[in-house]
């Protein structure tokens, strides 16, 4: 990391007890830059902005069971740039698999053009795949998703099922359709 800030203990522990705090900001001013001269010293063909925002609700969700111990775990410093890493590797390993499927894609036999229903069939199952397989998605809206659409159970008993409103099932359907849609489209251009 570039310039180290000085680790506020008194800002790890407001944000481990109240995950909701407003103090957020104050920890994305503070560490925004270093992590962004991290990975573009280790990582420069990465989009920062979505790496520094995956790490953050990464950071959010396992800050509340971090203790900062310095003598024992190591620095705080430390922490963050470890889960920053792993999400630059992430987005590097996903690319690959995107790559893959691309090239597989490819590699299907002649006489396919991308009219053709076949090819779209064919675009529309490694979409599916590609989408249910992205550790970006919460969990919960992949399973809401296969349930409702690819499952064509109604939306109604899907929302009993998981404890969400109809309303949320519906909205999860929708996101996830618009971004299957995308990937067939690139897919399909690729």
């Amino acid at each position: 990391m570039a310039v180290i800030p000085k680790t506020s203990v008194s800002l790890i522990r407001t944000l481990s007890d109240d995950p909701a705090s407003a103090r957020w900001a104050e920890m994305y001013r503070i560490y925004e830059g270093p992590m962004r001269a991290f990975l573009r010293a280790r990582f420069p063909s990465v989009e920062a902005d979505d790496v520094i925002q995956e790490t953050m609700a990464t950071l959010s969700r396992r800050l509340p069971g971090y203790r900062y111990m310095p003598d024992e775990r190591g620095h705080f410093r430390n922490y963050l740039t470890g889960i920053l890493k792993h999400k630059a590797m992430d987005v590097l390993a996903r690319r690959s698999r995107e790559s893959e499927v691309r090239e597989s894609l490819r590699a299907m036999p002649p006489g396919r053009d991308s009219d053709d229903e076949s090819w779209k069939s064919d675009a529309l199952e490694v979409a599916i795949a590609q989408m249910l397989a992205d550790e970006r998605i919460n969990p919960l809206h992949r399973t809401v998703f296969r349930h409702v659409a690819l499952m064509r159970e109604r939306p109604e008993d899907v929302a009993a099922r998981f404890g969400i409103s109809r309303a949320n099932v519906d909205q999860i359907k929708k996101r996830l359709v618009s971004r299957l849609s995308g990937l067939v489209s690139d897919l399909l251009e690729g």
